[in-house]
């Protein structure tokens, strides 16, 4: 575990930066793949990177100094140095997700179909984020005899709790990222309706970030004495779920219309 792992001349090379730059390289090759595999949306892929990208970034940081504006208020500076780590996974998909939204908005592009195309590289891009995270010493879990992780000092964790061992709560998110990618791919084919790749990536992300919550030391508390990602697990839920009901009711409207229009030619 090393947050520098080499030095260019006086400049470190930070391996939260190296994690992050390589997931967004992965997840971005994934959902090429994927959308060559479907032969549609590949050039938009490539083109709508840059702003998803840099959205997902913003909002990452934002989400991250908004929820710890006690220790940012008092330290202005250090609000722009993303490389330190210090950013969040939920605040990156609200960011990525609003760019998205406008790209596609402005080129008339099917919006849930390309959800669709993007989500598996998010996972990807999310799995290989986390392993920067544990490396970095940053998002650690609660102290935890069996399955803990002992962190280096000048790390996050340390800091707050010594040479304790911690439960490695972002690698047990990364291999679930890994699953529910799987998961999802064997469903890709047999998907009822554009958007339930998307919605089910945003369902079961977030119930597994929810349970993971409860083994996460550094999380700030909110109402009922739940975490801040806990609550917008919820809320992220209830959403995706009320979308997808509504998307598949639009698309048996839309097949019993066409079973209508059929009878009646024939006729």
């Amino acid at each position: 575990m090393h947050q520098v792992l080499f030095y260019v001349g006086d400049f470190p090379v930070r391996s939260f930066g190296v994690m992050l730059s390589l997931g967004i390289l992965a997840g971005l090759l994934v959902s090429y793949y994927v959308a060559k595999t479907q032969q549609r949306y590949q050039e938009e892929v490539l083109d709508l990177a840059f702003y998803a990208i840099l959205g997902g970034l913003l909002g990452a940081r934002l989400w991250e100094v908004m929820f710890s504006w006690d220790y940012y208020g008092s330290h202005l500076s250090e609000i722009p140095a993303i490389w330190n780590g210090g950013i969040s996974v939920q605040g990156s998909v609200v960011g990525g997700l609003l760019a998205v939204i406008w790209y596609c908005r402005k080129q008339k592009i099917a919006l849930w179909l390309m959800m669709d195309t993007l989500a598996p590289g998010v996972l990807v891009g999310q799995a290989v984020g986390r392993i920067g995270c544990f490396l970095n010493g940053c998002c650690y879990g609660i102290p935890h005899q069996h399955l803990g992780v002992i962190y280096p000092a000048g790390t996050d964790a340390y800091y707050t709790f010594g040479s304790q061992p911690l439960f490695p709560a972002v690698l047990f998110e990364a291999a679930g990222d890994v699953l529910v990618l799987i998961l999802l791919l064997v469903l890709y084919k047999r998907k009822p309706f554009d958007g339930f790749i998307a919605l089910g990536y945003f369902i079961l992300y977030s119930a597994g970030r929810f349970v993971l919550e409860f083994w996460r030391a550094d999380s700030l508390r909110t109402v009922m004495d739940l975490k801040a990602a806990q609550v917008s697990s919820v809320v992220t839920i209830c959403i995706a779920v009320a979308f997808m009901v509504y998307l598949y009711n639009r698309e048996r409207q839309s097949a019993n219309k066409k079973d209508v229009n059929r009878i009646n030619i024939r006729n």
